[in-house]
């Protein structure tokens, strides 16, 4: 199975992802996709962070262990290469990358708009978490220290870029039930119930 995971800004995505694949015994695909390709690019993981989708918050970057793990070394050097180009060059690789992954099956991918990539794979369960903002303000306080009018406003900016990302690039209605599998509203179920509740999705629906 390939289980893709989206969410909204503060609703423990990485914490159900991580959950989830060590309950599953599947890999997880997030911190190593920006080294990867990378590598194929001859550039730096910092680089494709900041090119290869909608723009992620410096709280979540250092998280994900993306780049060397410094706020310094994210702000890498601009590539050599014209921008425009140069981002589609991202953005190609990424989604080669997670198709390749997706390919050899038992794995859980994080973001990167992975359920519109792989959309009509066989084997794909689709996961969208959502939580309501005031929980979410609450858990990025508490989980990366940020002050309350700065997690905030990190909420504010980072869900409509997204939904404008999966809407130009692919499409679709970021968070419409229509383009997902499961919608689950983590501040309902927490973190262990809402891990809980996509491991039982995901043997429901495995093969066989």
């Amino acid at each position: 199975m390939i289980v893709t995971i989206s969410r909204e800004y503060g609703a423990a995505g990485l914490a159900v992802a991580h959950g989830t694949a060590r309950e599953l015994g599947y890999e997880l695909l997030t911190d190593d996709l920006p080294r990867t390709v990378a590598a194929r690019l001859g550039t730096t993981a910092a680089e494709v962070v900041a090119r290869g989708s909608a723009p992620l918050p410096l709280s979540e970057r250092l998280l994900a262990g993306l780049g060397a793990g410094t706020a310094e070394l994210i702000s890498a050097a601009p590539p050599r290469h014209d921008p425009g180009d140069f981002e589609e060059s991202v953005r190609r690789e990424i989604e080669r990358t997670i198709r390749e992954r997706s390919a050899r099956g038992s794995v859980v991918i994080l973001g990167r708009m992975a359920s519109a990539v792989l959309a009509g794979t066989p084997a794909l369960l689709r996961v969208f978490l959502t939580a309501p903002r005031a929980w979410r303000v609450e858990r990025i306080v508490e989980t990366f220290g940020l002050t309350r009018g700065d997690a905030e406003r990190e909420v504010d900016a980072i869900d409509p870029l997204r939904r404008r990302f999966a809407k130009e690039r692919y499409r679709i209605a970021w968070g419409d039930p229509h383009f997902y599998d499961m919608i689950l509203d983590t501040s309902r179920f927490g973190i262990d119930g809402s891990v809980a509740v996509v491991v039982a999705a995901v043997r429901a629906c495995a093969p066989g």
